[in-house]
């Protein structure tokens, strides 16, 4: 956070969050400053997983086994975080010559148009007009609109997608994500080139994305849109409690241990008033939920 209060005072720069398993990711997204989050991150590489959270919120093995469950305990956290209400587009590292992965092989590609430029890249990202890969190509547009789009509506809104998938690794099924959970499976019938379409209505205001995970084995290989997000009403976003509770609780854990390691108390003090601050922040989204 020191880090993050010094950047935050330079214009054009942009926070990334490496992997939403970490211990800290409750406290940085509350600071308001985190433009990403690492969807396709390292311990996902090419041949292989690195398969526990290393220094970070160990996930519930007996339900995600080894070797994918890392990579979709990545994906439910990341959802948990757009169940909040924050709109944070994924993004992707590699850290070649550090773990087995080539350079670029987990990567974001994000639409430009005719401004192919740096400055106009890192805009696309914070956008969210992007997919995250370390594989299959991903193209998706909703009512015409790329992801990143937020759509307004004055009581219930109709999205038609049209998805192309090109993939090497066979793809059983492309997969929506409507608020954090799977509404749809498409199936898929070959293992290079697809192109299908789908609906999705929303009565309520939300968001969705849609994923693509192969079949391969040894490996979480996969791709993601970045989300869509649907305005309905007056409301502006889904808030989920029990999302916001995840959080709360993980602050409380985080918290708890850092005395363990921290025995300075005037270190101690200027460390948990972060994870106080996080509190508050947590406690008045609580106070904003509108669904369960």
């Amino acid at each position: 956070m020191k880090f993050v209060e010094l950047a935050g005072r330079h214009k054009d720069v942009s926070i990334d969050i490496e992997k939403p398993f970490w211990w800290d990711p409750p406290i940085w997204l509350a600071s308001g400053q985190a433009n990403s989050i690492g969807l396709a991150n390292n311990h996902m590489c090419r041949s292989s997983m690195f398969e526990t959270e290393a220094w970070g919120k160990p996930r519930d093995e007996q339900r995600l086994p080894p070797p994918r469950g890392n990579g979709y305990w990545t994906q439910e956290l990341y959802y948990h975080v757009l169940e909040c209400g924050l709109r944070v587009p994924p993004s992707a590292g590699s850290v070649s010559g550090v773990l087995p992965n080539s350079v670029g092989y987990n990567r974001v590609c994000v639409y430009l148009g005719s401004d192919f430029s740096y400055h106009a890249w890192w805009q696309g990202l914070r956008a969210g007009r992007s997919f995250v890969t370390n594989g299959p190509l991903l193209f998706c547009q909703a009512n015409g609109q790329r992801p990143g789009h937020v759509f307004q509506a004055e009581r219930s809104l109709e999205i038609n997608l049209n998805i192309e998938l090109i993939s090497k690794d066979h793809v059983p099924d492309l997969e929506i994500i409507k608020n954090g959970r799977s509404v749809q499976m498409i199936p898929i019938d070959i293992s290079n080139k697809s192109q299908r379409t789908a609906k999705l209505t929303f009565q309520e205001s939300g968001w969705f994305l849609v994923r693509a995970v192969t079949e391969n084995r040894r490996t979480f290989r996969f791709a993601s849109t970045a989300p869509y997000y649907v305005e309905i009403g007056k409301t502006k976003s889904r808030i989920s409690r029990r999302s916001v509770q995840f959080f709360l609780d993980w602050i409380d854990e985080r918290a708890a241990r850092v005395p363990q390691k921290l025995k300075d108390p005037a270190r101690l003090s200027e460390v948990l008033k972060y994870h106080g601050d996080a509190k508050r922040f947590w406690r008045q989204r609580m106070s904003q939920a509108n669904s369960e």
